[in-house]
C-alpha cells in the first residue's frame, strides 16, 4: 500500500502554468484576434504556483507552492525561450489524517513516504531551465540551466496547459489540440479550448478535455482515464497565461485497485 500512495502522489506532480496581471474595468471587444506567445524581451515575471493532489478514497492531500521568475526572449530561428528559476518551494498537507508541512529550506515535520514526495518536489528548488517555444506556445523542448551551461535533459514540473490557434479566433469558437502532460509518466490530453470573453487587454479561455494514459512504475502497471476543466486568462499583448485555474479528475488503475484522483492547479504571473 505504501508504494501505491508513493506512486500516486508522486507521479501527480504535475505543474502547469497560467498567471496575473491588472484586469480592472477592461473595455470590451467582440473582433477577433490572433493569439501569440511574444514575452517581453528580457523582462522578469514572477509566478506562483499552487498544485494539489487528492487521493479521493484514502483522504491524503498533498499541496505544493512554489515561487518561480521567469524571463523571456526570441533566439535566432524565431522560437521563444523562457529561462525559469524555482526560487521557494513549500509542501503542506493531511496523510492518514495527519497534518504535515515543509520547504526545501526547511525545517518541516515530513516523515517516511511523506518526506519522500516532498523531495521530488524540494529538489528542484534553485534549479534553472530553458524552455523553447512557439508562437502559440506550444514547448518544442526543455533543458535543466546551471550558469548559462546545459547540465542534462531533465525537465521542470512547470508546464503551461493552453495552446493557442493557428488562426484568427471570435467570441465562442473553439479550436482542439492534443497535449502531453508530463509528471513523472505521460498523460495525454485532448482539449478543447473555446474563447470565452475578449476584452481590450485579455482574453479569456476555457479548457475541456479528454485524460488517457497508461505505463509502469515502480514494477506495476498503470493506466489513467479522466477529464480535465478549467478557465486560462492571457494578456493579449504578451500571451502569457496570466491566471490558470485547472482541475483533473481521473481514476488511476494499478495494482488491480481503481483510484480516483483530483489535482487542482492554480497559478498567477505578474
Amino acid at each position: 500500500m505504501k508504494k501505491v500512495f508513493f506512486y500516486t502522489v508522486l507521479a501527480s506532480l504535475l505543474l502547469i502554468a497560467g498567471c496575473n496581471n491588472s484586469t480592472d474595468a477592461p473595455k470590451e471587444n467582440t473582433d477577433k484576434i490572433k493569439l501569440a506567445f511574444k514575452p517581453v524581451p528580457g523582462k522578469q515575471v514572477r509566478m506562483k504556483y499552487a498544485f494539489s493532489v487528492n487521493q479521493v478514497a484514502s483522504g491524503d492531500l498533498t499541496a505544493f507552492e512554489m515561487d518561480i521568475t521567469a524571463r523571456g526572449g526570441t533566439n535566432e530561428n524565431g522560437d521563444i525561450v523562457v529561462d525559469m528559476t524555482n526560487d521557494k518551494i513549500r509542501m503542506s498537507g493531511t496523510i492518514q489524517g495527519v497534518a504535515v508541512s515543509g520547504s526545501a529550506s526547511g525545517p518541516d515535520s515530513l516523515t517516511g513516504d511523506a518526506k519522500l514526495v516532498a523531495l521530488s518536489v524540494f529538489t528542484l528548488e534553485g534549479n534553472t531551465y530553458r524552455s523553447i517555444y512557439n508562437s502559440q506556445l506550444k514547448k518544442k523542448s526543455e533543458v535543466h540551466m546551471d550558469k548559462g551551461a546545459i547540465v542534462d535533459s531533465s525537465e521542470n514540473k512547470i508546464q503551461f496547459l493552453v495552446v493557442y490557434p493557428d488562426k484568427e479566433i471570435s467570441i465562442g469558437e473553439t479550436w482542439q489540440k492534443e497535449i502531453v502532460i508530463k509528471a513523472g509518466n505521460k498523460m495525454n490530453c485532448s482539449a478543447t479550448y473555446t474563447l470565452k470573453e475578449l476584452h481590450e487587454d485579455f482574453a479569456i479561455i476555457t479548457i475541456d478535455g479528454k485524460l488517457y494514459g497508461s505505463g509502469e512504475k515502480f514494477g506495476n502497471e498503470f493506466s489513467m482515464e479522466g477529464k480535465i476543466t478549467g478557465t486560462i486568462t492571457v494578456d493579449i499583448t504578451t500571451g502569457w497565461p496570466i491566471i490558470t485555474d485547472a482541475h483533473q479528475d481521473f481514476i488511476l488503475k494499478m495494482g488491480g485497485k481503481d483510484i480516483p484522483m483530483k489535482y487542482d492547479i492554480k497559478c498567477n504571473i505578474e
